[in-house]
C-alpha cells in the first residue's frame, strides 16, 4: 500500500461532511468503541468545544478512499496541576479509551501524527487516558521520547463485573456485609415509595432524559464542581447535543432509579456486543442516607442478568464504591506527554517536587470531602 498520506480536519462542518465514512470505519474496525462514533464525538465537540477548531487526523486507503485510521484531537486551555496550560486531548477525553483509532490497513499513522503535533502545533501537555493497547502505548512513549518530549506513564485499573448465571449467585459471591447493607438500603428506600427503573433512549427521549437527569445532577457534587454533563454551556448540554445528532442505534441507554415519581439516581450507559459500559452517573443528595446510587447499580445488574445477552459490566475506571461491586479488574495506562519546550519542562519538574505532592494531597482531601457531603457515608 503506497501514498498513505495524512489529512487533517479542523472545522466542525468539515467533520460533519465525513460522517458516513467515519461511521463505516468505526463500525467495521472498532465496533466496541462506542465513544468514538461520529454522533458521540459531534455532541462532545458541540458541547465542550463549541465554535473552536479541533485537530482530526485521518488516513485513507488511496485506492478506495476508505478511512483506515483516525485521531480526533483538540487543544484547549486548562489548569493542569495548578498551572495554566494548552492541553492536548482526545476529543471526548476520559470517556472510553484514548487509543488512536487504527485499523489493520493503517501504515505509519502514529509517527506521522505525533511528528506533526510536536513540530506544528502549540500545546504544553498531552493527556491520554485509559490506554488499552500495549502496542499503541509503547509507540507513543518511544516516538515522543525520540522527538525530545518527556513522557510519564502510570498504570491504572478498570473495574469490571463478570455476570454469573443469576443475580442471587452474584450477591452470594459478595461479602456478608455487602449483602446486609444492600438489602437494608433497598428496604429503607422502599419505605419512601415504590422503587422502579425507567429506561430511556437518550436520542428519542431527549427532553425527558434532560429533565430527569438534571433534577438529579443539580444536587450532586459533580454539578457544584462544574464537572457534570448537566452543567450549562450556554443553552446547550451534552445530552441535548447528543439528541441533535440523530439516533444511531448504538445501544445507548439512560436508566433512572425512581422512588414513586421522583428520580433519585441515573446512569447513562452503552451496550456493545456482550459488554455494558457505564458512562455517566449521578445520585440525588436527598437520598444519600439510603445509598440510592448503589441500589441503582444493583437493580441494573439484576435486570441485565435476568434478560441475558450481557456478560460484563464495565465501570470504565476505579475508585469510590466500584471496588465493592467489581469481580475483576483490567489494567490500563495513563500517559502524560510534556512538550519539549521550556514551560512544560518546568511544570514537570514542579509536579515532582515535595511541595507539589503536599498541595495535591490537600486538594484530594477537599474533593473527597465534597463527595462525602453530597453522597453521605457508604453503606456497602
Amino acid at each position: 500500500m503506497t501514498d498513505m498520506r495524512i489529512e487533517c480536519l479542523h472545522d466542525f462542518r468539515e467533520f460533519q461532511s465525513v460522517r458516513d465514512d467515519w461511521n463505516e470505519f468505526t463500525e467495521s474496525c472498532l465496533p466496541d468503541n462506542y465513544s468514538r462514533t461520529h454522533a458521540w464525538l459531534s455532541a462532545w465537540w458541540d458541547t465542550y468545544h463549541s465554535g473552536k477548531p479541533a485537530i482530526i487526523y485521518l488516513q485513507r486507503d488511496p485506492a478506495t478512499g476508505r478511512i483506515v485510521a483516525a485521531a480526533p484531537l483538540l487543544i484547549r486551555k486548562e489548569i493542569f496541576g495548578g498551572f495554566p496550560v494548552r492541553s492536548l486531548q482526545i476529543l471526548g477525553s476520559g470517556i472510553g479509551t484514548d487509543d488512536f483509532l487504527i485499523g489493520p490497513e493503517a501504515r505509519g499513522f502514529v509517527p506521522a501524527v505525533l511528528n506533526d503535533l510536536v513540530n506544528n502545533h502549540d500545546w504544553h501537555v498531552a493527556t491520554l487516558h485509559r490506554l488499552s493497547s500495549p502496542l499503541f502505548h509503547d509507540d507513543v512513549r518511544q516516538i515522543c521520547s525520540t522527538l525530545g518530549c518527556s513522557v510519564d506513564c502510570t498504570e491504572t485499573e478498570d473495574y469490571l463485573v463478570r455476570f454469573p448465571a443469576g443475580f442471587e449467585e452474584y450477591l452470594q459471591n459478595r461479602s456478608r456485609k455487602f449483602r446486609r447493607n444492600f438489602n437494608q438500603a433497598l428496604n429503607r428506600l422502599k419505605k419512601e415509595g415504590a422503587v422502579t427503573l425507567e429506561i430511556l433512549d437518550p436520542f428519542r427521549d431527549a427532553q425527558r432524559v434532560y429533565e430527569l437527569g438534571r433534577e438529579v445532577a443539580m444536587t450532586s457534587w459533580q454539578f457544584r464542581a462544574g464537572k457534570s454533563h448537566f452543567n450549562e454551556n450556554g443553552v446547550a448540554s451534552f445530552y441535548a447535543n447528543l439528541a441533535k445528532t440523530g439516533h444511531c442505534s448504538s445501544g445507548e441507554e439512560f436508566t433512572v432509579l425512581k422512588v414513586g415519581d421522583r428520580p433519585v439516581a441515573y446512569l447513562l450507559s452503552c451496550r456493545r456486543g456482550r459488554t455494558y459500559y457505564a458512562v455517566d452517573t449521578a445520585f440525588h443528595a436527598d437520598y444519600r442516607h439510603v445509598s440510592a446510587g448503589r441500589i441503582l447499580f444493583g437493580m441494573i445488574f439484576e435486570r441485565l442478568i435476568d434478560e441475558g445477552g450481557i456478560d460484563c459490566f464495565d465501570f470504565e475506571g476505579s475508585g469510590d464504591y466500584k471496588d465493592d461491586y467489581a469481580t475483576h479488574t483490567r489494567n490500563t495506562n495513563l500517559i502524560l506527554v510534556y512538550h519539549r519546550n521550556l514551560y512544560p519542562r518546568l511544570i514537570r519538574l514542579a509536579k515532582r517536587s515535595k511541595m507539589y505532592a503536599f498541595l495535591k494531597g490537600q486538594q484530594n482531601r477537599l474533593t473527597a470531602r465534597m463527595k462525602r457531603q453530597s453522597s453521605g457515608p457508604p453503606t456497602v
